[in-house]
């Protein structure tokens, strides 16, 4: 099919999660990395504008915890908003 429609198959890069917080709806989401040659033409039109950041990249040292690392790595940073938990309203 994807032949067919001229598309390729290639998802861009990103990563999923899940975000949760007592008395609140859990959301399950993905980010994705920003200048990704791929995220105007996903394969599943999943990519859109405000899940779109930028990665840092880091190199070996201390991480934001403290701990030390021993290869490059990547941090991101992102404001999730969470709605509240719906209330059962049986009558």
């Amino acid at each position: 099919m994807l032949l067919k429609l001229g598309r390729h198959p290639y998802r861009p890069a990103h990563t999923h999660m899940i975000v949760s917080a007592p008395g609140c709806e859990t959301v399950t989401t993905h980010l994705f990395v920003n200048g990704d040659p791929y995220l105007e033409t996903d394969a599943v039109f999943a990519v859109k504008d405000s899940l779109v950041v930028d990665f840092v990249r880091h190199e070996p040292g201390v991480a934001l915890d403290g701990s030390t690392v021993d290869s490059q790595w990547f941090s991101v940073h992102y404001d999730f908003g969470l709605a509240p938990e719906k209330r059962n309203q049986a009558a």
